[in-house]
């Protein structure tokens, strides 16, 4: 059980925006490197578009955000793994007993994020379920 102490000290607290909501932007200071990164993803995006199997530049994204974001979870694996996995092992009936389930977890959720994918592509919207 945590102590909590009954009275904090707040005299160093940093106020934020008590009736100064919303706060005055000088966009002048962001616009340019905004700008520049709408450009950028422009460019991305028409690549893309042109490419004939966009997967190429995909699949390494997708793989890198399933390692990061499962380590957030503490399940810890790496590209190497998944890599090795995927090279390895097409369908899950095909899965050993020597390959850690961490490997099949982030693996698992780099097929999500491709199936997630693939409905956007084909209109599905956007939903918090």
């Amino acid at each position: 059980m945590v102590n909590l102490p009954t009275k904090m000290d707040v005299t160093g607290a940093v106020k934020y925006h008590y009736d100064k909501f919303p706060p005055i932007l000088n966009t002048e200071v962001f616009l340019g490197q905004l700008l520049k990164a709408e450009r950028t993803l422009a460019r991305y995006d028409q690549m893309l578009r042109n490419m004939h199997n966009s997967d190429i530049l995909l699949a390494p994204l997708r793989n890198q955000e399933a390692v990061i974001s499962s380590r957030m979870e503490g399940t810890i694996s790496t590209m190497d793994e998944i890599l090795q996995y995927q090279a390895d092992f097409n369908d899950v009936a095909s899965i050993t007993d020597e390959t850690r389930s961490e490997i099949i977890e982030t693996a698992l959720y780099e097929r999500a994020l491709k199936e997630a994918q693939s409905a956007m592509e084909q209109g599905q919207p956007l939903s918090k379920f």
